[in-house]
């Protein structure tokens, strides 16, 4: 049995998309650039690292320099990001996508998954808790 979580990240558009495989119980990941989704190119497979804990925040695209900070906060522009974080302070970006709540459900897959915390960064970026 495999347990893969498959998601996309930052630079997904309409000519590229980029996004990332995890096979939780193999530990590796691939990650994986569609050209115009006719073109599939994957890296080889990597060892996942030690995650020390998951990490959801909400972040601007830089096509979005023209959002003032009131449109962060209501939401306006922003994606919700996913990630492992490893070695203290690196990060394996997993997913990203403007549903929190599916965001949240690859966080608490990942957490259970690996016996680990949440930390959320997204309700309120001032005041991360750990869910």
């Amino acid at each position: 049995m495999q347990i893969e979580l498959t998601g996309t990240y930052s630079a997904s558009n309409f000519l590229i998309k980029r996004g990332v495989k995890l096979n939780l119980l193999g530990g590796y990941y691939r990650l994986s650039t569609k050209i115009l989704n006719l073109f599939s190119i994957f890296s080889k497979h990597l060892q996942i690292p030690k995650p020390e804990y998951v990490l959801i925040f909400k972040t601007l695209y830089a096509k979005c320099e023209s959002c003032e900070i009131e449109d962060f906060e209501n939401g306006n522009g922003s994606v919700y990001q996913l990630s492992l974080v490893h070695h203290k302070s690196r990060r394996l970006i997993v997913d990203e996508g403007k549903n929190k709540d599916e965001i949240l459900k690859k966080a608490y897959l990942l957490a259970q998954h690996y016996h680990l915390r949440i930390k959320d960064s997204a309700t309120n970026r001032r005041q991360p808790v750990w869910l």
